[in-house]
C-alpha cells in the first residue's frame, strides 16, 4: 500500500497535493493536536464541573508518550529513507505523529461526544476517524513512515481510546441521550394552528 501511494505521490500533476499533504502531516503534530486536546478538554470539564476530562485527557497522552518513545528506542527502525539511526536518536517505528493525532484528536472526540448528545458523538466520532486516516496517508505520501509505522500507532491509539471510553463511563461521562419528542397535545384541545 505505501508503495501505492508513494507511486501516487509522484505521478505527473500529483505536486501540486504536497502543500497540503504536509499540512495534513503537521496536524499529527504535538502542537496543533495537543491544542485540540486541551480546549476539549477544558470544555468537557467546564460543562460537567468536573476534573474528569483533564484526568483522562492527560492520562491518554501519558501512556502513548511512554509506549511510543519506549517502542522507538527498543525497537531503532530506520525510517523510508534508510538512514541509520543515529545511537542518541530514536527509530520511527511506531509513528509519532500518527499516534499524537489519533490519542489527541480521539480523545477529544470522546470528551466533546459526552458533553453533548448521542448524535453529536456520533459526529465528533466520525470527525476524528476521517481527520486521523488523512493524517496517515498524508505520513505515508510524504514518505515520513513505513506503512507498519502508522498501522502499529494506530492499534496502539485504539487501544488506548478504548480504555478511555470505559473510564469515562465509569466515572459518569455519558453522552446525553436524545431529547424526547414532544408530547402530543391532549384529545380534545386543537392544535394552536386551528384555532
Amino acid at each position: 500500500m505505501r508503495n501505492a501511494i508513494r507511486d501516487l505521490a509522484g505521478a505527473s500533476g500529483a505536486a501540486r497535493l504536497d502543500g497540503p499533504m504536509h499540512v495534513l502531516a503537521d496536524l499529527g503534530g504535538p502542537l496543533p493536536a495537543g491544542i485540540a486536546l486541551a480546549a476539549a478538554a477544558l470544555f468537557a470539564t467546564v460543562r460537567r464541573r468536573s476534573a474528569y476530562p483533564i484526568a483522562i485527557a492527560a492520562g491518554g497522552v501519558l501512556v502513548v508518550t511512554i509506549a511510543v518513545i519506549a517502542g522507538k528506542d527498543l525497537i531503532g527502525r530506520p525510517g523510508p529513507s534508510e538512514a541509520p539511526v543515529p545511537a542518541d536518536g530514536w527509530g520511527f517505528f511506531p509513528s509519532g505523529h500518527t499516534a499524537t493525532s489519533t490519542v489527541c484528536y480521539g480523545i477529544a472526540a470522546l470528551l466533546l461526544g459526552r458533553v453533548g448528545s448521542a448524535r453529536a458523538g456520533r459526529r465528533w466520532a466520525l470527525g476524528a476517524v476521517v481527520l486521523c486516516a488523512l493524517i496517515g496517508f498524508a505520513l505515508l505520501w510524504c514518505d515520513y513512515h513505513w506503512l507498519a509505522d502508522v498501522l502499529a500507532s494506530w492499534a496502539l491509539c485504539g487501544i488506548v481510546l478504548w480504555a478511555a471510553a470505559r473510564v469515562a463511563d465509569a466515572g459518569g461521562l455519558r453522552a446525553r441521550p436524545p431529547a424526547a419528542p414532544p408530547s402530543p397535545s391532549p384529545r380534545g384541545t386543537p392544535p394552536s394552528s386551528a384555532r
